[in-house]
């Protein structure tokens, strides 16, 4: 479609003619244009799931417990936050409808909206704190991780409002379609971790080895970085021409109240399931550091399966939300539909990869041979689910770049409590497959919620939502 045939009704303003000019282009719904906003975020993820597989490697070479404590510290740690960072998830939603609609004087106020929560559920989160080890105690953590556990949550939890800060502004961004900012930030702040983490887990000249400590403060420090350049950005004087990003306004509670009603349901589900695969790991902890060392490595190779997919979902979500702003349902169902193909498409063949080189993939985290035996049996269970989750990922993206964001909570809730959660104690614990039987409840409730999931899609409802 070109510039030209685009119609404008008369009543039209010409703001709104601009940034329909501004969002519809020749490549409007096409592959490439897709690619254009997901391989900047495909660059970012992977690079965050690099740190990630660092992370692992560096505490393994430490000692097996130690890898096990750090792997369950980010779970809970980022299972616990992500009710609120997938709260601050919705600015994106918010900015591309905005932005897709040329309503460009409202662009800020969800950030600021965003901004304003920080503070407070920054405080809350403080205020767990000292109640750390009892929570590790209730969960049965084995008594070799159960240091190394506590260590790494009691540093981590002190960069949480940097941590929301970062969703929110590049919430912001991708809003606008800038996917690029975002790379370069969490490129460069992953790195710094990286270098951080080897100084501060073994220690360099005068700072002393910290171990799971020192893997906790390299992160906090990190996500403070990445915060100050997005700010950085998001200050910056283009931003502040074309939006006013450095007058602040005053917010009302019907505003908030509207932010929430979208946001908490995005993260309410990123929390729940996050909190599924976090009590999952917690009875693998309850079994013996081997099991809970293969969990956490197989659980790194899911994020190179699923991260890329995820940067499409993002993808799909800025675009369904621009031409959903700009009322153009046909290129919003051409946009949603290439994510799903192309998502599918990848973990597939990451399905396959799984599925006959598992050996060797466990094998780059650890030297151990039961945990690489049984790392290979876990990846083997995971392949058979890799094209579900795809379908679960992509199509969450859709749905949230609409503002359909009740349903996939419910869908979590059922999918994740009525069967994920029973299925793990039922196969794991009282039928005595242990770590394998908490993996096959995991394929089948990642089956359920693609299926699930795509239904929704189906339907169309998310092309009438609005927003803003």
């Amino acid at each position: 479609m070109n510039d030209s045939e685009i119609q404008t009704p008369e009543n039209e303003s010409p703001v709104v003619e601009r940034a329909v000019k501004t969002v519809i282009t020749e490549q409007s719904g096409t592959s490439g244009e897709l690619f254009r906003f997901a391989l900047p975020m495909m660059v970012a993820f992977v690079s965050f799931t690099i740190m990630g597989v660092v992370d692992t490697v560096i505490m393994g070479k430490v000692g097996t417990a130690q890898q096990g404590g750090v792997g369950l510290g980010m779970n809970l740690t980022f299972g616990l936050m992500s009710l609120f960072t997938g709260t601050m998830g919705a600015v994106n939603t918010f900015v591309a409808q905005a932005y897709g609609a040329g309503k460009y004087d409202t662009l800020k106020r969800p950030v600021i909206v965003a901004m304003t929560l920080i503070w407070p559920i920054s405080f809350f989160v403080w205020l767990i704190v000292p109640f750390i080890p009892e929570l590790v105690d209730l969960m049965q953590t084995n008594s070799a991780s159960r240091p190394h556990v506590i260590s790494y949550m009691s540093v981590w939890f002190f960069g949480a409002p940097f941590m929301m800060l970062t969703f929110v502004l590049s919430g912001f961004l991708r809003g606008l379609g800038d996917m690029k900012t975002p790379m370069l930030v969490t490129v460069l702040a992953n790195g710094f971790n990286i270098c951080l983490d080897i100084i501060f887990v073994f220690g360099y000249g005068p700072i002393p080895a910290m171990g799971t400590k020192g893997a906790a403060l390299a992160t906090v420090m990190a996500m403070f970085l990445a915060a100050a350049m997005y700010l950085r950005e998001y200050l910056s004087a283009q931003h502040n021409a074309d939006f006013g990003t450095r007058q602040w306004v005053w917010v009302g509670l019907d505003e908030i109240r509207h932010f929430l009603k979208v946001g908490l349901p995005i993260g309410g589900a990123w929390f729940v399931e996050m909190l599924a695969w976090s009590l999952m790991t917690i009875y693998i902890a309850s079994i013996d550091p081997a099991g809970l060392a293969a969990h956490t490595i197989v659980w790194q190779c899911l994020h190179f399966a699923f991260m890329p997919t995820v940067a499409v979902s993002i993808a799909a979500m800025t675009l369904v939300g621009q031409y959903l702003g700009a009322e153009s349902i046909p290129l919003a169902k051409r946009s949603a539909r290439l994510s799903i193909f192309w998502g599918v498409a990848f973990m597939a063949l990451v399905g396959f990869v799984f599925a006959f080189s598992g050996r060797f993939l466990v094998g780059l985290f650890t030297v151990d041979p039961a945990v690489i035996e049984l790392g290979r049996k876990l990846l083997f269970i995971a392949a058979f689910f890799q094209i579900f989750d795809a379908l679960g990922i992509t199509t969450s993206g859709v749905l949230r770049g609409a503002g359909d964001t009740r349903y996939p909570l419910i869908v979590q809730l059922v999918s994740a409590w009525v069967v994920f959660i029973p299925l793990t104690f039922i196969l794991g614990k009282w039928l005595g497959y242990g770590v394998i039987g908490a993996w096959i409840a995991a394929l089948v409730f990642i089956i359920l919620l693609g299926c699930l999931m795509i239904i929704r899609f189906i339907g169309g409802r998310w092309t009438a939502i609005r927003v803003v």
